[in-house]
């Protein structure tokens, strides 16, 4: 018999069973409409499609540097510098595979036991779960009732033990964008307090109201992060890239020679041909957003940020959770995403209109059909 151990005691409060009871529902569900997962809408463009494949043709399949390729890492600086205002090197630009791992290697590279991480509530869930593997602590700050940042809250949470404070504009799970005014007040505060901060912009490409600020381009203690997933319709190709203080990634590419020794040259070559051409904005994501804002505001649904990304976050009806909520949505074979995955207020769902606009239109209307049958009971 084999000794079958427990799980390391790190993982005692790691929790993905949210998503792993959607992807679940997808397979045993008859073509059911699937706004929960936050697919960007198409494929990979073609001419991506075919750099991918010459690098495979061509031969470049063998291992790449720890932090990329040279070329794709000046394009990238080159990008930083023409669209976000932020001057680096091709040195200072380190490729990962997808942001996720690119989060995981910048906490094992800089923090200790009880090293303090300041996420906003709510934020992307592996903010929150990968930070105890490095054995650091979480601080959930609430943002406002428009889910802004509560600069107020912010201040008033940092500790001497605060190491990090993590933004994700345009943010997941609630499409909110952060005006300029507001991150610079950010970075006031994290420069008298010596805090480095993360900023997530992976959504940058998917602006609705306001214009997209980089803080790393007032802030030089932030680590930029961002990738080719949700622009480029890259998903599955799992590639990303962090930029920032030189002696940070330094030691993330340390890292990175171990972890994942390199992300696939393919994807880089295929991201390097991507970024040669300038980003297409795709209006069918304005009009998504607009159905989605006017059909659930109709239905009785308060809908709040959805100024960027393409995600609304929306209270359930009352009376419910997001669990029961989501539950009833899936017997009328609809998928969404409860809301205690992105925060510690279980009376929210996340609805991904990043699909065609089919499915959304199919989406919204078996949620309008759900309210008006509690209201008819009710």
């Amino acid at each position: 018999m084999y000794n079958i151990h427990r799980a390391a005691q790190r993982l005692n409060d790691f929790d993905s069973s949210v998503f792993q009871e959607v992807y679940h529902k997808q397979q045993t569900l008859k073509n059911p409409v699937d706004l929960s997962v936050g697919l960007p809408e198409g494929t990979t463009p073609q001419y991506i499609k075919d750099a991918g494949i010459r690098a495979i043709q061509e031969g470049n399949t063998f291992y790449t540097p720890a932090n990329g390729i040279a070329s794709l890492r000046k394009a990238i600086a080159l990008k930083l510098e023409n669209e976000n205002s932020i001057i680096t090197s091709a040195d200072d630009v380190t490729i990962v595979p997808g942001l996720t791992t690119g989060l995981l290697l910048v906490y094992l590279a800089i923090l200790n036991p009880g090293d303090e991480v300041m996420i906003m509530d709510p934020s992307y869930p592996p903010y929150h779960y990968l930070a105890p593997l490095a054995e650091a602590v979480v601080k959930r700050v609430p943002t406002l009732h428009n889910f802004q940042l509560d600069l107020k809250a912010i201040k008033a949470g940092v500790t001497e033990k605060t190491k990090l404070i993590i933004i994700n504009t345009p943010n997941n799970p609630t499409g909110a964008v952060y005006p300029k005014e507001d991150l610079l007040q950010l970075a006031k505060i994290a420069e008298e307090n010596n805090i480095l901060i993360i900023s997530d912009e992976m959504y940058e490409s998917f602006i609705y109201e306001g214009e997209h600020f980089s803080i790393g381009s007032v802030y030089p203690n932030t680590l930029t992060m961002n990738g080719f997933s949700k622009a480029y319709a890259m998903t599955g190709w799992r590639l990303g890239y962090i930029t920032g203080p030189s002696e940070i990634i330094k030691i993330i590419n340390q890292l990175q020679q171990y972890a994942v020794f390199c992300s696939s040259s393919i994807a880089q070559y295929a991201a390097l041909e991507a970024l040669s051409r300038p980003y297409e904005t795709r209006t069918s994501y304005s009009q998504k957003r607009q159905l989605v804002i006017e059909k659930l505001s109709a239905a009785g649904y308060d809908t709040q940020g959805n100024e960027g990304a393409y995600y609304t976050f929306f209270k359930v009806p009352q009376g419910m959770n997001d669990l029961s909520f989501t539950a009833l949505c899936a017997d009328n074979n609809l998928l969404l995403l409860p809301g205690r995955a992105f925060s510690e207020d279980e009376t929210f769902v996340r609805l991904s209109y990043g699909g065609t606009i089919e499915d959304v239109k199919k989406g919204l209307e078996i949620i309008t059909n759900i309210s008006h049958q509690r209201n008819y009971y009710d």
